[in-house]
């Protein structure tokens, strides 16, 4: 599923292209992606003014003229591209937007598996929506102090926190498990046995992860692709996610992988050693 840094990357390349221009027509395929009053959806698009595109968690806001706003979950295997209008249009493509720059290009959202959704709301009802209202704080926009309290108020296992879309938006597993590495935090390690200096090594290695992961235009470890089409280079620097078998970077040791709250997990066991801790910083 894309995460942080493949949401922003896509929302940071349509930004550059689409802002600005008007919808002149939509071709829906799949009719089952719009989570949105269906006739509405085809009616109102055309003749809207793309204003603004932006990011929440893992969805991508795109603001048009009449106070409507559309929002995009790209699910486990959804890409949205623009592209051009004579560009051959790949299987699974469900929606099309022709955008009125003399009709040269368009807005496509392909998606295989078919989990991701296009929903069609009024601007101003963008908070309520339950989906974006539960979201936690963005990872970005949280100082030292108030992740400390934030990760130090549970007593959940670490990993599965960093997931928890309520606590933090945006983290999946990818860059939940690059960021434990770096900390050399233990994904099973209860959160409310981190103390002050564990947190904030976990908070340095999100920020610097994700800045890396955004500079590289994500991870493309299976169907992600830009807004242009192209692969993300972030897989290349994967320390521990999807080497289980090979040897720590750091250590030598071999990556290791078992589920951790229902999820596959990456680790050294060496760098990030399991100790069962009784009290905060006690250990048995």
């Amino acid at each position: 599923m894309p995460e942080l840094p493949e949401v922003e990357t896509i929302v940071q390349g349509l930004k550059e292209k689409i802002a600005g221009q008007r919808i002149s027509r939509v071709t829906l395929n799949l009719p089952k992606i719009v989570r949105s009053d269906l006739k509405e959806f085809l009616s109102s698009l055309p003749g809207q003014v793309i204003e603004r595109v932006w990011r929440r968690g893992k969805f991508i806001i795109i603001d048009l003229s009449r106070d409507h706003s559309l929002i995009v979950h790209l699910g486990m295997t959804g890409q949205l591209t623009y592209v051009s209008s004579a560009a051959p249009l790949l299987k699974y493509t469900h929606l099309t937007l022709q955008l009125e720059n003399n009709d040269l290009h368009q807005l496509r959202y392909r998606d295989l598996r078919q989990f991701g959704y296009i929903r069609l709301v009024d601007s101003g009802q963008l908070k309520g929506v339950e989906s974006l209202a539960k979201l936690g704080p963005e990872p970005f926009e949280l100082t030292l102090e108030q992740f400390i309290r934030l990760i130090g108020a549970h007593r959940g296992r670490i990993k599965p926190l960093l997931l928890d879309q309520g606590v933090i938006a945006g983290i999946g597993n990818i860059y939940a498990d690059e960021i434990l590495y770096r900390a050399q935090i233990h994904p099973r390690r209860p959160a409310d046995s981190l103390t002050p200096l564990h947190l904030k090594k976990i908070y340095h290695a999100m920020r610097e992860v994700l800045v890396a992961a955004i500079e590289k235009r994500g991870s493309s470890v299976q169907d992600y692709v830009t807004s242009d089409g192209e692969a993300g280079e972030y897989q290349r620097l994967h320390q521990v996610y999807h080497r289980q078998g090979q040897p720590c970077f750091r250590c030598g040791a071999l990556i290791a992988r078992e589920k951790v709250g229902g999820r596959s997990t990456h680790y050294c066991p060496r760098c990030q050693r399991y100790i069962v801790y009784t009290m905060k910083g006690a250990r048995i």
